[in-house]
């Protein structure tokens, strides 16, 4: 009998013993993440290309889809939100999307969750809809992702990436409301600890809140467990934004010298840095206006940019692979402007001259839409603006000599990203512009090296520019690439890139 079913088992097909294991063609996939206080969770199908034209072919615009493939895409929030300005209570929804030939997109969160795909989807279920921004992509993304982005406290952008497109959403958070829920019933607890009040101020510090009521906490904080160097660091930044110039300076002082008794390095060199930066060390014997001027002559010793055609070939990235390549022709003497910029797919065209204002979208001169005249500024007054943007960034230093510019009289010696350089102050007229801008300058050669700008310095507004690296083009010197930052989180916005 034994060798009998032997036998047997060798002669009956595998089919009925095995299973064939393959990957799906459409990868299950989940993303699961923390923003601010909120946890989201994502879960979805990953269709590919596949050597396929998805949008418009594949997926057909002006429907609904079911961003993804197989069951509905569905999306788990734990905390309020709002997009849209609508306001979204905690739950799972399933996301669709509409997509659209010119334009912004349509995203919908359905209440819905329980569909394969989008068959039998209900309109009246819908939650929400709003705009999915879109952005070409350099490249194609072959397998469709969901990604967040430009995540703060309080915000995000949920992502969508497919073929050549990418889908943002703006998410707004209530994490200020829900911090605050959590500090009125942590603060007012009987055995609430220096660490919780440390705590909360640190998150009203960086968060640019009421900075009186975290210097109260702060200060409760040292009454309940003394001195300690890391946070009297914290304690004297909150001094500062308040206005108590003396005082942020004792109390950062005596942040040095407990550093120096412990010792820790990290603190040490971090506050004599910031001690250097408050106290902005007079440069003798030379103006902001002098120092200007020794720049200007090291980066346009012939004085090229007023009178030489300045081509420039420029490669302008932006986070996540967006970019833009741009031939620009600057004639200052002859009043020219010239800029062909791929953007995308697309091809943009522009040209302004005395009596002369050419604007061109992939080749065509007139029948844009109003998206694309919204999108691409497709206009003379558009080209107005591409013009100053391009011809003050790249002719800095030497558009420091325009008129309406207000040079401050005292240069100052301060730490700049870690580098020690020269700075002057620079603001302009009323008629000219509101900014203020901070230039930073070599101490020995006097390059241009950074840069930032505010709209409201008090806010911490604005951005800081990082230079690096030069390109001699017409015997100017120009910055091989700039690093663009924003002021209050450092979020990274984008380099620009020039190339021969």
């Amino acid at each position: 009998m034994r060798h009998f079913i032997l036998l047997l088992i060798a002669i009956v097909p595998c089919t009925l013993f095995c299973q064939l294991t393959i990957p799906p063609s459409s990868a299950p996939a989940q993303l699961s993440t923390q923003i601010g206080l909120t946890n989201f969770d994502i879960t979805y199908h990953r269709p590919g290309v596949k050597g396929r034209v998805i949008f418009g072919d594949l997926l057909p615009y002006d429907q609904v889809w079911r961003t993804g493939a197989n069951e509905a895409t569905r999306i788990l929030l734990d905390r309020p939100i709002r997009i849209a300005d609508q306001d979204i209570e905690p739950g799972t929804y399933s996301i669709y999307t509409i997509p659209k030939e010119e334009g912004n997109w349509t995203f919908i969160l359905n209440a819905d969750t329980t569909l394969w795909g989008a068959r039998g989807y209900d309109e009246s279920k819908d939650v929400v809809r709003a705009e999915w921004r879109v952005q070409e992509l350099p490249e194609r993304i072959e397998t469709m992702e969901f990604r967040w982005m430009n995540i703060t406290h309080t915000s995000a952008s949920l992502c969508l990436e497919w073929e050549n497109v990418r889908l943002r959403l703006p998410i707004e958070l209530k994490t200020h409301e829900q911090v605050n829920n959590s500090i009125g019933k942590t603060l007012t607890a009987s055995n609430t600890n220096g660490g919780e009040y440390y705590r909360a101020a640190r998150y009203y510090l960086d968060n640019n809140l009421d900075l009186q009521q975290a210097k109260e906490w702060m200060d409760k904080r040292l009454e309940l467990g003394g001195e300690q160097f890391g946070i009297m660091r914290y304690q004297a930044f909150i001094e500062r934004k308040l206005g108590n110039l003396e005082e942020a300076e004792r109390i950062m002082r005596r942040s040095l010298e407990l550093a120096e008794e412990r010792p820790n390095p990290h603190y040490v060199r971090m506050n004599t840095k910031t001690l250097r930066e408050w106290a902005k060390e007079e440069v003798s014997g030379m103006t902001g206006a002098e120092l200007v001027a020794r720049s200007i002559q090291y980066h346009d010793p012939n004085s090229a940019w007023e009178t030489e055609d300045i081509n420039l070939k420029l490669y302008e990235s932006r986070p996540g692979g967006g970019y833009r390549l741009s031939d620009l022709l600057i004639n200052i003497d002859q009043e020219t402007f010239v800029l062909d910029q791929q953007r995308g797919r697309d091809h943009v065209y522009r040209k302004l001259a005395p009596e002369q204002c050419v604007t061109k979208l992939n080749g065509q001169e007139s029948g844009f839409s109003e998206a694309q005249i919204r999108q691409y500024r497709l206009s003379c007054e558009g080209n107005e603006l591409y013009k100053n943007y391009y011809s003050y960034l790249w002719g800095l230093p030497m558009k420091l000599k325009d008129s309406g510019t207000i040079i401050a009289d005292k240069a100052h010696r301060v730490d700049f990203f870690g580098q020690e350089l020269l700075e002057v102050k620079v603001t302009y007229s009323e008629e000219v512009g509101a900014d203020i801008w901070y230039f930073y300058f070599h101490p020995d050669t006097y390059a241009m090296s950074g840069y930032r700008f505010y709209h409201d310095e008090a806010d911490n507004d604005g951005e800081y520019i990082l230079l690096e690296e030069e390109e001699e083009i017409n015997g100017i010197k120009f910055p091989a690439k700039r690093h663009w930052y924003t002021h209050g989180d450092r979020r990274y916005l984008g380099s620009d890139e020039v190339r021969k």
